[in-house]
């Protein structure tokens, strides 16, 4: 109950809109930070050298590039929203940005230059757009803009000198009271709990951790609360104070919370190595270069790690757990304390080796805490490779659909991809519950000839049953579908339905049919499967019917025509199943050999009109001109049974004359009643 209530939860995050546009935004900064942080190395490399001008470059290169990040920040966000409400994006960025530099002015400890040094409360940048836009949209509705005769640039002047005096007005003039009355007493300070630093440090960390979950830049939202942890143990909005005799401070956090990126990650990304799934390693071996320098936006959006329920409990535990590893053997003085100031993008290792000016121990406790994160994070990531996401999570198309640069407003909810992935999970709690309440049953509907009235044929059906004896139809099939387990099902029918039914075979001389989904079908391993069970309990290959839809054709053509070809030559007759519900299956009854086509009930049902019933005798004439032969499935009403007689159809199938029942419940030597 507790995990399909959370698995909901993330689901309806992940659909939020504004939370969309927001992972939108952070993934078009992604280049702002790394190329700030690359020129700082560059710039610190060229000093080294003392090739100072070029040094020098660099670090204007980085300051000016970092000094973009709350500007596009608030820009991209605004062009989001300003699609999304369907207004002027130049209303919106402008009186936004007058509307921040109105806060910014008004408070003590964010001046007219916060835009510009990162310094601005990542709230304030967030919700004035979204505030802003929705006025606009207000003003847009009433009408209130201009629309003239004359040329479109006046009106426009006009409209954005109005309504950003507007704006000013109703938004700017309470900002600029509450900036006064609140802002200055409160944005000095992120926590203000007389607490132990390490406890101050953890917060902080899973804070942004958690902002890192839902998709938004952690690091980013909270620039502004670095670790100032003087002797009142406050962590504060400040420039970081460095000083040799604390062990905590935000270079620590940075060493040992961030190997590898957010939730030290580098962890994770090795266990995406070590897994068998091609996909996965893919993912890790691009990831494992940009996690050496603790760049991992590949890892959170690609795998991915936001709004994914499983992954979020390793994410947040690794770094509390490495923090408080790192501060115990700091303050037991096995290794030295961080205290000199390096790039984030340091690789790791050596990141430990500098940032303690040159102690060997700190490069070992980096390595100790890769490798317990890899502990941790291991049976996290083996569930989740168990619940079969990977198709899900590595398409092309449904990614871009969600992070969609060009067209914020046309992105599609990570619904479509995650959640895919958390509907997955839920598939997977569903099945675990069958599992534990009853167990899996085989159920068998009789195919008659109306010439004989005899059983000629039975379709395995699988139903659940649980510890009350109560039965569920196979609406769980579509769950073991989406884990990824249809094979498992599949395998699992065959067996147990010519375990139960070849002594049947034997004496009555009657076949069976199994049906198989796309993803069985096509694989190297079935058709052995298949010719060994069959071999094992004595029974003529041509007794067995294997039902596939025309779902398995449009899946793979070629590997389909190749299996269909093999099975037909051992004697296994093939079957086309739903014939009729689809909109492709005449093109394949002439490319592919079929022993037997099903006619589905959708086209029995409409019989009793003329068109109906000259739409089912033009199918049936098909079907015969290409050498198959008819069963018709559903048949439910005399009129029916009345049709196929006409139609001289001998071999029928529906509840009209039997429902699906357990094998023991069939009675073979009766005929039935017409």
């Amino acid at each position: 109950m507790l995990n399909n209530v959370v698995n909901t939860f993330f689901d309806y995050l992940s659909r939020n809109t504004y939370l969309r546009g927001l992972c939108n935004t952070f993934v078009m900064l992604l280049p702002i930070p790394i190329i700030s942080a690359l020129c700082d190395v560059l710039s610190s490399f060229f000093e080294v050298f003392e090739i100072h001008r070029l040094s020098l470059f660099m670090e204007l290169v980085s300051e000016s590039t970092r000094s973009l990040y709350p500007i596009l920040l608030m820009t991209y966000f605004s062009l989001f929203l300003s699609k999304k409400e369907g207004v002027s994006r130049v209303l919106v960025i402008t009186s936004s940005l007058v509307i921040v530099l109105i806060i910014c002015n008004t408070c003590e400890n964010i001046d007219s230059t916060a835009l510009l040094n990162m310094n601005i409360p990542f709230f304030i940048a967030v919700l004035t757009p979204v505030l802003v836009s929705k006025l606009i949209f207000y003003i847009q509705s009433k009408k209130w803009l201009m629309r003239s005769e004359l040329p479109s640039v006046i009106d426009q002047s006009i409209n954005l000198v109005g309504v950003t005096l507007l704006v000013i007005v109703i938004l700017g003039l309470p900002a600029f009271y509450l900036s006064c009355l609140v802002m200055t007493e409160t944005v000095t300070g992120f926590i203000h709990y007389d607490i132990n630093p390490l406890t101050n440090a953890l917060l902080l960390e899973t804070t942004r951790n958690l902002l890192w979950f839902i998709g938004m830049n952690g690091h980013a939202v909270l620039s502004g609360s670095s670790l100032d942890l003087v002797c009142s143990n406050t962590l504060e909005f400040g420039e970081l104070k460095c000083h040799s005799e604390q062990v905590v401070n935000n270079l620590f956090l940075t060493a040992y919370a961030s190997i590898g990126g957010a939730g030290n990650s580098l962890s994770l990304v090795i266990c995406m190595l070590l897994t068998k799934n091609r996909g996965y390693r893919r993912l890790g071996a691009v990831s494992l270069i940009f996690s050496f320098f603790n760049i991992n936006e590949l890892v959170i959006y690609g795998l991915p790690v936001m709004f994914n329920p499983i992954l979020i409990i390793p994410f947040i535990m690794v770094p509390i757990l490495s923090l408080s590893l790192a501060y115990l053997v700091t303050t037991l003085g096995l290794v030295a304390p961080v205290t000199i100031p390096i790039s984030w993008m340091t690789p790791t290792l050596y990141s430990g080796y500098l940032s303690t000016d040159g102690d060997v121990n700190a490069v070992v406790l980096q390595a100790v805490i890769v490798i317990c994160g890899i502990f941790i994070y291991y049976p996290f990531f083996r569930r989740m490779d168990g619940i079969k996401m990977v198709n899900v999570v590595f398409s092309k198309s449904i990614s871009d659909n969600y992070f969609n640069y060009d067209k914020l407003d046309e992105s599609k909810s990570i619904g479509g991809m995650l959640p895919a992935m958390n509907q997955n999970i839920l598939a997977q709690n569903r099945i675990n519950k069958l599992q534990r309440s009853g167990d899996f049953v085989l159920f068998y509907q009789p195919q008659y000839d109306l010439l004989t009235k005899n059983i000629v044929s039975i379709e395995a059906l699988i139903r659940h049953k649980d510890n009350q004896g109560k039965i569920t139809p196979p609406i769980f099939i579509d769950d073991f579908n989406k884990v990824g387990l249809a094979s498992v099902l599949d395998f699992w029918v065959l067996h147990r339905a010519l375990a139960e039914t070849a002594a049947i075979i034997k004496e009555f001389g009657i076949t069976v049919s199994i049906n198989v989904s796309p993803v069985t079908f096509i694989r190297k391993d079935f058709f052995y499967a298949v010719k060994e069970k069959i071999e094992k309990v004595a029974i003529p290959f041509s007794s067995i019917i294997l039902e596939i839809t025309e779902d398995v054709l449009i899946k793979d053509e070629f590997n389909t025509a190749k299996t269909i070809k093999r099975f037909r030559a051992l004697g296994v007759q093939i079957a086309l199943d739903d014939f009729g519900s689809g909109y492709s299956s005449l093109g394949y009854l002439s490319t592919y050999k079929f022993d037997i086509v099903k006619v589905d009930r959708t086209l029995t049902m409409n019989t009793d009109n003329k068109i109906g019933a000259e739409l089912f005798s033009l199918t049936c004439q098909i079907v015969r001109v290409l050498g198959a032969k008819i069963v018709v499935e559903g048949v439910e009403r005399q009129s029916e049974v009345e049709l196929m007689k006409k139609e001289k159809i001998s071999t029928v199938q529906g509840f009209f004359f039997s429902r699906p029942k357990l094998i023991e419940k069939i009675d073979f030597t009766e005929n039935v009643q017409l």
